[in-house]
């Protein structure tokens, strides 16, 4: 998948543009305050329907104005053309496929890929379990669509018990929600189990060669309640009447994929403390590389990678082996203020990006 054409109506500093951009990828280069990271988000949202660095829609719309359009034009790997435009205004937002509204924003996650990777990916590493469940449900939707539904209907199950915990109930409601509640949890544990299987076997099998210093990394998967999670529904439950009356004393649920974690162990140690800001840093780059690999065998669509200034602290020899390794098989947009990137990517045509340019 490429895209062709983007056109921005008032995002962030962006009052009307429109850029045309290369099969193969651009690199941005330009000064700090241009626009650089403005314009790759403008092009994950195109794929995500949502800010990819957690911005409120309304944060996204240019100052003083009431709305924002981010349109693109893709051409799928075979080459039939597909438009998306999301437009947003006062607190609504319309999602159109090559021009038919679309009321369900999943769509398209069945249609575009995009893989967003920044410096602040350094908190998939060392930051809070949040972060890491964001990206991970994140990059499971892309690979397994039906799973934004499955993760949907959890956590709604989940507020709904948390309400319950702060008034009265009967046993059998308590039940039915608790009931609901294990079915759509082993539900969510299969996916994220699915995914990191992959994700494990990609690490040991394809990706040493991208650097020596992360050989053995894998992702542990670490329920909140520090017990594995049993393998049936009626275990389950019984988990769950265990857990009752602390859950009423904190009127929450105190087990489940909401609150559970994920851990990178290199060599069998806790990445977090035991490794280097480099071997942390280059982990975070393969894992992206390991998703678009994913996304691409398992869905057959090519996903477009947005580097945004990700190696502005990565060595030369890492940053070469990464290029290496991709070789142009996906559009890449590179954004730095950096004009040595021109030699590492020759292969990336320049876009030029002016102070009137927004």
């Amino acid at each position: 998948m490429i895209l062709k054409q983007l056109s921005l109506a008032n995002f962030r500093n962006y009052a009307n543009a429109s850029f045309s951009l290369r099969p193969e990828g651009n690199l941005v280069i330009a000064p700090n305050g241009w626009g650089k990271t403005n314009l790759l988000e403008s092009i994950a949202y195109c794929g995500l329907g949502k800010s990819v660095r957690f911005h409120r829609d309304d944060e996204l719309k240019r100052e003083n104005t009431d709305f924002f359009s981010v349109r693109g034009e893709f051409a799928d790997d075979a080459g039939l053309d597909l438009r998306v435009q999301i437009s947003w205004q006062q607190g609504r937002k319309l999602l159109k496929i090559n021009d038919n509204p679309v009321k369900q924003l999943s769509r398209i996650f069945e249609n575009v890929k995009v893989i967003y990777a920044a410096p602040e990916d350094m908190n998939l590493v060392g930051g809070y379990p949040r972060f890491r469940r964001q990206y991970f449900d994140l990059a499971i939707s892309q690979i397994y669509p039906p799973y934004i539904t499955t993760l949907r209907e959890y956590l709604h199950v989940v507020e709904q018990r948390n309400s319950l915990f702060k008034r009265p109930y009967t046993r059998e409601e308590k039940l039915a929600w608790d009931t609901k509640f294990c079915a759509l949890l082993l539900e969510v544990l299969e996916y994220r189990k699915r995914y990191l299987d992959l994700v494990n076997g990609a690490f040991a099998q394809h990706y040493p060669a991208v650097s020596e210093q992360v050989k053995d990394i894998r992702v542990a998967y670490l329920p909140h309640h520090h017990e594995d999670y049993p393998a049936t529904a009626e275990h389950l439950l019984a988990t769950l009447v265990a857990l009752e009356s602390r859950e009423k004393r904190y009127q929450r649920s105190l087990a489940g994929a909401h609150i559970d974690d994920y851990e990178f162990r290199l060599d069998g140690h806790n990445l977090k403390s035991y490794g280097s800001q480099g071997q942390k840093r280059i982990t975070v780059i393969i894992l992206k590389l390991i998703q678009a690999t994913l996304i691409q065998n398992l869905t057959g669509i090519r996903p477009i990678l947005l580097f945004d200034d990700v190696f502005a602290e990565l060595d030369k020899d890492h940053a070469h082996r990464v290029a290496e390794y991709v070789d142009y098989r996906y559009q890449i947009f590179i954004a730095s203020p950096r004009e040595d990137l021109c030699l590492q990517w020759p292969g990336l045509q320049r876009l030029e990006l002016r102070e009137d340019t927004a």
